[in-house]
Parts: structure tokens; sequence; C-alpha cells
């Protein structure tokens, strides 16, 4: 069995900045100070401005009409974007020599084909191209299948993209949910070859109940709900959980660890299972605060915007919880 290395990542996050403040605007029973006291977050990006949003929440537009008009950022756009920020640590990439595309998404732009041929197309790419969906999930789901996929042989060099737009389905009058997310993209370059700075992947766990299926969903043609209070018991019991499994597959403890990022759902629940897995402050990496809920763009942001303080010998785990529902986890170790 051949190993794995995540070689570069980039990350893309709109340039339309929503503070909390902004919220006021939509006339729905918060502000600032409510907001940030419940999850934490100060501020996330958007494909969409403002006034777009506004135009949504009031119904003055549809977000057809605003696609129509050319105001509704692409999967393939966001993609190329994050993928810019990748280029620069990778310089010496070949384009050429990636011979599939995983993207993971959970509002994509077509039911067919699928959005990672969109991004090749883009990209100007010929390879395979498929996506692996396990909503805020996706990033762990996609590494798992990249990294059984190269440790076969079955193909050698992989790129996987988490492009997420999440305004495009919330409900602008429940301010119970379109306060948490932000919108944004992650991108990711693997493996076999031992390339000097890269990330060895040295395991994955996924996990799935299906029986809490309708816990978080966005249904065809509607937009994002949830059931807050029992998928925020569900976050922080299975990140711990899948941390501490992890973990044990590899012989380790919370201690042996340098770096931890969880799923960027919420400061208040990221943090409240970083604490109880011991891990101090200063190795608990995060950007909700900043950015809101990604989806699966959040955690795989985290390590792309970190990519530079990672030193040779680090170990880190990245924890994420999604849809599905779905929970997973993956240790890396800077080479």
């Amino acid at each position: 069995m051949q190993p794995t290395y995540l070689h570069a990542m980039g990350h893309f996050h709109p340039e339309n900045l929503l503070p909390n403040s902004f919220f006021d605007s939509l006339e729905i029973g918060s502000d600032g100070s409510w907001i940030e006291d419940r999850t934490g977050i100060r501020s996330r990006r958007s494909v969409l401005c403002a006034d777009d949003i506004r135009d949504l929440r009031f119904e003055r537009k549809t977000l057809q009409q605003l696609r129509d008009e050319g105001r509704v950022m692409s999967i393939a756009d966001l993609s190329v974007e994050a993928w810019k920020v990748l280029v620069t640590r990778y310089p010496d990439l070949d384009p050429k020599t990636i011979d599939t595309l995983i993207c993971g998404t959970s509002i994509p732009d077509f039911d067919i084909p699928a959005n990672a041929c969109t991004i090749a197309a883009k990209l100007g790419w010929s390879c395979l191209s498929f996506d692996a969906n396990s909503a805020c999930s996706s990033f762990v789901l996609d590494l798992h299948v990249a990294r059984q996929m190269i440790s076969t042989g079955a193909q050698k060099t992989m790129a996987i993209f988490n492009p997420e737009r999440y305004s495009l389905r919330m409900d602008y009058t429940d301010r119970n949910s379109c306060i948490l997310f932000g919108d944004g993209c992650s991108a990711a370059i693997l493996s076999s070859e031992a390339r000097p700075g890269s990330l060895r992947v040295i395991d994955t766990l996924l996990y799935s109940d299906p029986s809490g299926y309708d816990l978080v969903k966005v249904p065809e043609s509607q937009c994002f709900s949830q059931n807050g209070k029992a998928v925020q018991k569900f976050a922080i019991t299975r990140t711990i959980e899948v941390t501490e499994q992890i973990l044990a597959r590899n012989n380790l403890l919370p201690k042996d660890i340098k770096y931890f990022t969880g799923h960027q759902a919420n400061l208040r629940m990221i943090t409240s299972a970083a604490d109880r897995l011991g891990i101090h402050t200063d190795h608990h990496l995060h950007n909700v605060a900043e950015l809101g809920n990604q989806g699966s763009a959040g955690a795989p942001s985290v390590l792309s915007m970190n990519w530079n303080r990672f030193e040779k010998g680090d170990l880190i785990v990245l924890a994420v919880v999604g849809s599905g529902l779905t929970w997973g986890a993956t240790l890396l170790e800077k080479t």
C-alpha cells in the first residue's frame, strides 16, 4: 500500500463581507451582540452582496433572477480562486499530471453533470472528475476516497475541491440559521510522492448514522433547515469521540498532537469540544469567528490558512461532522 501525501492547499472567501450588524437590516430580531454571544461568530463572507440578500429576504427578487443577472459566483469560479492560492505553494506542479478531480459541495450548480466536471473544464484539465458529497463532512470523505485510490495505485495525483455557497439556500427570515453561514472554497493536491513540506495522511476515519438524515437538510428547491439543539449535541459528542478514536488507532493521546481543528459550525460548539479533549487554546485552530460556518470548506480552509505555520513532525487532527448524519477525522503529519 502506497502512502498518501497532501502537498499543498488553497482557500478562497468571497469579498462580500457581512458583519453581524448586517442582519439588523433584515429585520429578523437579532443584533450583533446577540449573534456573537450565542455563536462566537462576528462576520462571514458571501458570494452575494448585501443588497442581493436583502432582495431575497424581502422577496423583491428570486435566486433565479440573480442567477440570470450573473450575480451568483459559480462552483467553478470559487474553485479557480482557491486553486490560485494552492499553486503559489506548489509552483512547479504540472496540471497535466493530475489524473483525478473530486468535488464535495452541499450547494451544487448542477444535479448533472458532476460539478467536478465544471471545475475541470474551467481549469482546462482533462481528467477523471466526479462528485463525492457528505455535506459538511465532505473534505474527510473526499480525502478518504483519494487516499484509498492512491494507496492501491489506481490513481497517482488527485485534486480535491470543497466549494460552498450556503448563502444561496438560506431562509433569511430565520435568525437561527441564516446568521451562521458563510461561503468559501478549499483546494488540495495529493499523491504518493514524498515531497518535503507535505502533510502525510496517516489515517482517515468515517462514520454515518442514517437514522438522523432529516436533522440537517436542504430539500430540493427549498432552504436549509436543522434541528439546532439535537445537531449541536451530536456535533460536540461525535467530534470528541472520533478524535479520540483516530488517536487511539495510532497509539496517541490528545497531548501528542500539535494542532486540532474541527468543523467550523460555530465557535462555542467547537471550543467546547476542544476544551473537553484537553486541547490548549494555542493549539486549537479555527476561522469561524471571522468567516462563519463554511460547510465542507471550513475545516480544510483552516488548514490552508495555517499552512505556513506547520513545522516538521507536527501532528494535526481534523475532525468534522455533517448532515447524514456523518462524521469523520484525519490524522496528518508535517514532513
